[in-house]
């Protein structure tokens, strides 16, 4: 089972690159930019429970062709043998992406986006100029979060763009560029609306967060 994990996803120097992209992005702003990478957004126990129950129906009728009937019922172990090997089949990322409803996947992504938000201070800076970018790789999604200073400010379609700057990066195995890239450009737009004061205190952490 292949699974990937946020806090080996990238290596040190790439870490301290995004955590040097967010440093040079926020010279030019009073915005404060959090890079964020997530394992899963949620845990998709349902889809294990469907596993569990398919794999138990599936044993069931493995029995039922090749059970010995007179044998005695504590060995007749398919159902459970079907059930151990559901749950396991849908703990793999890649089948839950595919089990889960596209719904279900965008809810969970962006509910870890707002309680993200909040976890980690960004509606707390002094002009409401926080910005979260989240990446969540059992997902394959991106969300863009942007306090209200900046959406009275910005379209949220602009975010968009930085999201699709991630996942063309993810999609060529190119992460930690794809990742500074869109530091980068986020810097560009929020200083065009809210540049540097003279002031300007650093806010918050600029390394990379992962969970």
């Amino acid at each position: 089972m292949v699974v990937m994990n946020a806090e080996r996803f990238f290596t040190d120097e790439e870490k301290e690159r995004i955590r040097q992209a967010v440093i040079s992005a926020e010279r030019k702003t009073s915005g404060e930019i959090v890079p964020m990478l997530v394992t899963s957004s949620a845990r998709y126990t349902e889809v294990e429970l469907l596993g569990v129950i398919t794999g138990l129906c599936v044993g069931m009728l493995a029995e039922w062709f090749w059970g010995d009937p007179w044998g005695s019922p504590f060995l007749n172990l398919w159902p459970v043998i079907g059930a151990f090997f559901g749950f396991l089949l849908c703990r793999i990322p890649g089948v839950k992406r595919l089990v889960a409803s596209k719904a279900r996947i965008a809810e969970a992504v962006h509910t870890m986006a707002l309680a993200s938000f909040t976890e980690h201070g960004l509606h707390y800076t002094r002009d409401h100029t926080g910005i979260l970018i989240l990446v969540s790789l059992t997902e394959h999604r991106v969300e863009v979060l942007a306090d209200r200073g900046i959406n009275a400010k910005v379209e949220t379609g602009v975010w968009q763009e930085i999201a699709k700057i991630l996942i063309d990066g993810l999609k060529a195995n190119d992460a930690c560029n794809a990742f500074c890239k869109a530091i980068e450009r986020c810097g560009e737009i929020l200083a065009a609306h809210f540049p540097r004061q003279p002031d300007d205190k650093d806010e918050l952490p600029d390394s990379l967060v992962t969970r």
